[in-house]
């Protein structure tokens, strides 16, 4: 075998053959070594080795071939035989590695992944490039006109691998390590405008405005100072986005820790370190990585593990999404979404996740897409061809035959050799998880070396998949090895024909569940076949409810909880403080294969539907009392099981299920903004109706679809709805939700212009809960004629109203109205003069809006205090509030109230005589008012009180073309504190 011949150009020169370092002889052979090296295994012809080895000189060798042919025969000595060919009329190096050629190939890969918005893989290969640098490049040949052009081009090309890598770091959100890496550099080249724009940006990013003002105004310095030349165009366009906090500059936030969420696995992960590293490794380096592998083999777990060791990679976090819960939601994209913690007021999920992770450096997990594989393709597709930043790791039995998509084949535990001694038994992947596994269940176990060859037997007829050895071992707390061994026997052939073998694992773990199932009780199937139907986990009460038809009590059903935990069939967690239960996937599926087959699993699904009809029944009365908050958030946790108790009731069909559901469940959708999944949820269980079934559910839907439908803005689907449940009320005596249909109704009818309709109506729906005593009634309507009196510019209607509002809430604690009816009462306020009441109530909403969690709310009043300190002339604290809440908006992904905050930080920004700043803030608005956007819960309240953002900013341009000529000239604009009075409402922006 050749020697390996490595040439080192990126500090000393120097030559390694083999590992060591070579002894070349003088300056001039290494001279001409590093001249080869450099020409990457071209030929250099005679006269350009003589021209770049004595051009510096007096005199040349009278015979300088002769002297280039000796310099050759011993660098070969040295190097190898086959280290240096001969052409016809030169020499070239071949063979070797070198430094130098290896940075360029790395800075222009670096290059083309940054263009290509890969910031992660950039940032790689910058790193790999810089990290070939041990110094000043050639150091120790001697000086020479080819040596001085070369180190001063490779020290320019290092140069820009810096700039590549602080813009890749900067793109990930790494702005402190950006600022340390950029300032040394800058000493050594001041003219370098890119760097100065880098460091700016980083400062900026970081908070550190000031700091960032000033590092543009020492670039300005040294460039008008030294060179006589002003910022170029980019550098002033950064100046003044930074004045304007124009949010293009956001970027992505550095977090402090990993963002995202990865469940937390309740077993130690054994062996596989191998697999980490090679998975790690394929998904810093491709975009699209897919485990595939039998079920069983340990998919799951290993992608979660990488995921965890890759945490620190992904400023922007890492999301495990597991479609293998999908259940009755079978749509990918708002799995995706839901998990990514999206907006949920667009009816696009798709569109939610990729404006969520567009400039997110994030790795996404889809967990358990084999059942989803198309579905989750398109998903996955839309995501990467939008989102540069992100990075997919997938786990399925088939790949999503993706363009770039890179996979990866999960084999199962290696299981020891027949014979082999008690050290290869202990160290065997397979039989030290199922030891430890087993550990766990049988505290204090012992296994001599006869023992240990029982479970390598055992491992070898499991074929070392993970899951079937774990429910293997579960089962040492109740049977010998023996006897596992036998159980294993009696369910499968000793010998398999080869021909089957991809069959094997399958069946293996398909008889570990089987024998699993078989080994438990009566009652134990009892409580698994219902459980079995459940989706996103039980907690005991629906566990007890739904059980009541196989006579079992709460005792038994807490104790037989307790024996299927304990035997891993189910796993068990405590969010908010309560215990919920869940299965095994391959249990559940299998579960469900029995009830099926025996004809149970109508009954079982009916019985779960009833129970969360019921759940949604009572949510008609919790979600309007005291303890809404805590009954919003138990109804969070059945999110899942309400779309699977909804598609029984479809599916049955069961329309007074669905009735019931949908009806139940309107406030929840709206009080959980989830207002177009609830818009989406109220539809289909309306589908699943029937005309004649329960008339105070149907208007009681139609009323809340006419709701949710008017929150999206659309307008002529809400009317279309709330008439209908006006035509179903007039043939039903219940009033409650006669009045509730009113009431809705007559907000659409306000936002569409038609004032005294919705007047007529909202005082109807405000007599009937009157009449029936309803606290929560008459808050609501009271609240709803508080808005139509806004937009009548009735003020002693809305004072009126805001009271109303404001008692009948705080009689029964009702926070829901307590804060919109606070930001009616500033309104009121404002109108009657009166800026410090006004501004008590808007901190009155910041408060309670902050500690219920309605963000929205709380941005709004802090945006509204900026205003009255505008109006009375406070143009610092002004701003400083207008930012605070621009702040709060963008931290909380609100674009309305974002554009909402813009437009009032422009109008101060125009009043101090900032002109274009104001103008690009009001543009800004414009531009975002005519695209289309998902929309937040909630809007309604804010356009009713303040009108349209992109209509004042187009109002706010208007005004600065006007004055045309002050801007031109750059004198200070006047005051306009009038410019906050709400113009008329209109449904864009």
């Amino acid at each position: 075998m050749a020697p390996s011949l490595e040439i080192r150009i990126l500090g000393p020169f120097e030559a390694q053959v083999s590992g060591r370092t070579a002894v070349l002889g003088g300056p001039k052979r290494q001279a001409l070594l590093a001249y080869l090296a450099l020409r990457g295994g071209r030929t250099v012809p005679m006269s350009v080795l003589v021209d770049a080895l004595w051009e510096a000189e007096a005199e040349i060798p009278a015979a300088p071939r002769n002297a280039v042919q000796h310099h050759v025969s011993r660098l070969r000595a040295t190097l190898g035989a086959e280290s240096i060919s001969a052409g016809p009329d030169g020499y070239a190096l071949v063979g070797a590695t070198v430094d130098a050629l290896r940075f360029e190939t790395l800075v222009a890969a670096a290059r083309s992944t940054g263009r290509a918005g890969d910031a992660g893989q950039a940032a790689e290969l910058s790193r790999e490039a810089l990290r070939l640098w041990r110094g000043r490049p050639l150091e120790g040949l001697p000086a020479s006109p080819w040596v001085t052009a070369e180190v001063a081009r490779l020290e320019e090309l290092r140069t820009d691998a810096m700039e590549q890598q602080s813009e890749a770091a900067l793109a990930l959100g790494d702005h402190t390590e950006v600022v340390g890496q950029i300032r040394p550099v800058l000493q050594d080249h001041p003219f370098r405008e890119r760097l100065w724009e880098l460091l700016i940006l980083a400062l900026y990013r970081g908070g550190r405005q000031a700091e960032a003002l000033e590092a543009y105004g020492q670039a300005r310095r040294v460039l008008v100072e030294q060179l006589g030349v002003e910022p170029g165009p980019s550098l002033q366009r950064l100046h003044t986005a930074i004045l304007a906090h124009d949010s293009a500059l956001a970027g992505v936030r550095p977090v402090e820790g990993p963002l995202g969420r990865l469940p937390a696995p309740v077993t130690s992960f054994v062996d596989r370190e191998q697999e980490m590293g090679d998975v790690a490794e394929m998904v810093r380096r491709h975009r699209l990585v897919t485990l595939i592998g039998p079920p069983g083999v340990g998919k799951s777990r290993l992608a979660l593990e990488v995921a965890r060791v890759l945490e620190r990679d992904f400023p922007s976090g890492v999301w495990f999404v597991d479609l293998a819960r999908a259940g009755e939601l079978p749509d990918v994209a708002q799995i995706v979404a839901r998990t990514i913690r999206t907006p949920t007021s667009s009816r696009d999920p798709l569109a939610r996740v990729v404006e969520r992770l567009r400039r997110a450096h994030t790795l996404l997990v889809l967990d358990g897409c084999e059942p989803l594989v198309e579905r989750a393709a398109r998903v996955v597709d839309g995501v990467l061809a939008e989102c540069p930043g992100v990075r997919v790791l997938v786990t399925s039995r088939e790949v999503l035959h993706l363009e770039g998509e890179v996979r990866y084949v999960v084999a199962p535990l290696a299981v020891p050799d027949l014979g082999a001694d008690e050290v290869g038994l202990e160290t065997s992947e397979s039989v030290r998880l199922f030891l430890e596994r087993a550990w766990a269940s049988r505290p204090g176990l012992t296994l001599q070396e006869d023992r240990l060859a029982l479970t390598a037997e055992i491992c070898r007829r499991l074929d070392g998949l993970p899951l079937a050895i774990e429910l293997a071992a579960a089962r040492v707390s109740i049977l010998g090895l023996r006897e596992i061994l036998s159980a294993l026997d009696s369910r499968r052939p000793l010998f398999v024909d080869a021909r089957d073998r991809r069959e094997i694992p399958q069946r293996y773990l398909r008889t570990v569940v089987t024998w699993s199932y078989d080994l438990l009780d009566t009652d134990e199937k009892a409580l698994l076949h219902q459980l079995a139907v459940f989706r996103g986990g039980a907690p005991l009460a629906a566990v007890v409810a739904t059980t009541g038809r196989a006579q079992l009590d709460a005792a038994r059903v807490t104790q037989l909880l307790g024996s299927l935990v304990d035997k891993s069939i189910l796993t068990a967690s405590f969010p908010e403080g309560g215990g919920r239960y869940d299965l095994l996937d391959t249990v559940r599926a299998y579960v469900l294969e029995q009830l099926a087959t025996t004809g149970g699993l109508g009954a079982a699904r009916r019985a779960h539907a009833e129970y969360f009809a019921g759940v949604a029944d009572a949510a008609r009365t919790e979600l309007r009392g005291a303890d809404w908050l805590a009954f919003t958030r138990q109804m969070k946790l059945e999110h899942d099981n309400l779309w699977a108790a909804l598609a029984y009731a479809r599916e049955a069909p069961d329309p007074r299920l669905a009735l019931r559901l949908g009806g139940g469940s309107g406030w929840y959708f709206a009080l959980a903004e989830r207002v177009s999944e609830g818009r989406g949820f109220l539809e289909a269980a309306l589908a699943a109706a029937s005309d004649d079934a329960l008339p105070d559910r149907r208007i009681e839907l139609l009323a809340w679809l006419c709701y949710l439908a008017a929150e999206e803005l659309d307008l002529d689907a809400a009317i279309a709805a709330g008439e209908r449940a006006l035509a179903v009320a007039a043939t039903t005596p219940t009033r409650l939700e006669w009045a509730l249909a009113r009431g809705t109704l007559s907000l659409v009818q306000a936002l569409v212009g038609d004032n005294d309709r919705a007047a007529a109506l909202v005082g109807e729906a405000l007599a009937a809960y009157r009449s029936a005593g309803s606290p929560w009634g008459i808050a609501g309507s009271s609240l709803v004629r508080g808005q139509i009196a806004v937009l009548a510019g009735d003020v002693s209607v809305v004072a009126t109203m805001t009271d109303e509002v404001l008692r009948h809430s705080e009689a029964i604690g009702y926070d829901v109205f307590v804060v919109p009816a606070l930001m009616l009462k500033a309104w009121v306020a404002e109108q009657r003069g009166d800026p410090g009441a006004a501004a008590d109530a808007y901190r009155r909403t910041l408060e309670l809006a902050r500690r219920i969690g309605f963000v929205d709310h709380a941005g709004f009043a802090l945006a509204q205090l900026g205003a009255n300190a505008f109006a009375a002339g406070d143009t610092t604290q002004a701003e400083e509030l207008s930012r605070r809440a621009l702040a709060m908006a963008e931290a909380a992904a609100t674009p309305w109230l974002a554009a909402h905050a813009r437009v009032h930080l422009a109008h101060v920004l125009e009043a101090t005589g900032d002109l274009d700043t104001a103008e690009s803030l009001f543009r800004g608005v414009v531009e975002w008012s005519q695209t289309t956007r998902p929309r937040h819960v909630r809007e309604s309240l804010f356009l009713v009180l303040t009108g349209s953002p992109g209509a004042r900013a187009r109002e706010g341009l208007a005004r600065l073309t006007a004055r045309g000529r002050d801007a031109s000239s750059g004198r200070p604009a006047g005051a306009a504190a009038t410019a906050f009075s709400p113009p008329a409402t209109t449904s864009s922006g």
